[in-house]
């Protein structure tokens, strides 16, 4: 059936639906546990952004690489991991590749400065 629905009355015009970001909710969700001690720091913005400054001890690994040299990187699937970026979201973008490729122990840590400053590290050049 094919209809005008600005013909109906607005009370019986349906409501459009609510779509929540759940990845940005689930990414605060996990920062905020305890990252353990020995885990793999993964920068997954590009090179350039990476020199421009990065958490000590971070592995740079940009998102458009991943699939290809995190077997290099991490070889160990069951090994803790936090990604980040400059926001979270390409981190996000990884986590999931990441869970795809059989990953087990990955967290979105979010944005550089926030995981820094949670981390109580700065950033270095």
């Amino acid at each position: 059936m094919n209809w005008n629905m600005s013909l109906l009355p607005v009370e019986a015009q349906p409501h459009p639906a609510v779509h929540e970001d759940h990845s940005h909710a689930e990414a605060a969700a996990a920062t905020s546990q305890p990252l353990p001690p020995d885990c793999l720091l993964i920068d997954v913005r590009s090179y350039a952004e990476y020199m421009a400054g990065h958490l000590p001890d971070a592995h740079c690994l940009p998102l458009p690489q991943m699939a290809h040299l995190v077997s290099q990187m991490a070889p160990d699937h069951e090994a803790p991991i936090v990604l980040y970026c400059s926001s979270g979201g390409r981190a996000e973008q990884a986590l999931g590749l990441l869970q795809r490729l059989g990953y087990k122990n990955v967290r979105n840590g979010g944005g550089a400065i926030a995981l820094g400053k949670k981390l109580g590290k700065s950033i270095e050049h």
